[in-house]
């Protein structure tokens, strides 16, 4: 050991033995070591659930939110259409009513709004869209009303060509995409794409609202009337916020005095 410690001459003999013992040393720690490889692999595969779950949670919470995001863009757009068409609205007085429930069945063509008596409604009151007329008031509660829709088989009203102002009566068939113009002789000057809107006539509707436009036009042998359909341009399938009409004595009743 002395000579060792000072020469050095083991110095090989140990290398080569712990060479020939390196081995046996790897074999008995490898249960141990796989042990732990184990455990740190389990460990990141949990982690990796774990964290892939967070993510997919996350991506969820942020998808609906992108949807109502969407919604909320959807009706501001919507708001901003109501509101635009009422600048031509300097004679009158306008409420904004949210739709409440809708009843398209096709004896029946109603829907129910967020507005009554509570807020000045009143019955037979005219609603429009942004497009133009949508319907009437036909019962009216304290806090709600119930609205009847021009497509309604009981609704009809005096409307008027912008290109002629030829008058007819249009009425409702129960289809939300359809109405019919009665009346219309079969010389009359009526064309597919002619717009019809509101005459002011009918002590309801006040004058020069858009109401629907002319699609299609038959002629029947021996008929003195044109059998004309005509499409409103407001969609009643999609209707969410309508506006609430006073007019005339109404409209200056509501006004403050000065």
């Amino acid at each position: 050991m002395i000579v060792d410690h000072r020469y050095h001459h083991l110095q090989l003999l140990r290398a080569s033995v712990a060479t020939l013992t390196y081995p046996f040393q790897y074999i008995v720690n490898l249960p141990s070591d796989l042990s732990n490889i184990a455990n740190e692999l389990l460990a990141s595969r949990h982690a990796l659930i774990k964290e892939n779950r967070m993510l997919r949670e996350e991506n969820i919470f942020h998808q609906v939110k992108l949807q109502r995001l969407a919604l909320l863009e959807r009706e501001n757009a919507r708001l901003r259409d109501l509101l635009e068409s009422t600048e031509q609205l300097s004679d009158e007085h306008i409420l904004i009513a949210e739709i409440l429930s809708v009843d398209l069945h096709p004896f029946r063509q109603v829907i129910t709004i967020n507005k009554g008596q509570d807020d000045g409604a009143y019955q037979g009151q005219p609603i429009v869209g942004a497009q133009g007329i949508i319907g009437q008031l036909v019962d009216i509660y304290p806090v709600h009303s119930t609205a009847l829709l021009i497509s309604d088989p009981n609704h009809a009203l005096l409307a008027e060509s912008n290109r002629t102002n030829l008058r007819a009566l249009l009425v409702g068939n129960g289809q939300a995409k359809y109405l019919s113009l009665q009346n219309v002789s079969s010389s009359a000057d009526i064309r597919i794409g002619d717009l019809f809107h509101t005459s002011g006539l009918d002590e309801v509707y006040p004058a020069n609202y858009p109401i629907a436009e002319v699609i299609s036009i038959n002629s029947l042998p021996g008929e003195p009337f044109l059998q004309v359909a005509a499409r409103p341009l407001v969609d009643l399938n999609t209707i969410r916020e309508v506006l609430l009409l006073w007019t005339g004595e109404r409209a200056a009743q509501l006004r403050p005095a000065p």
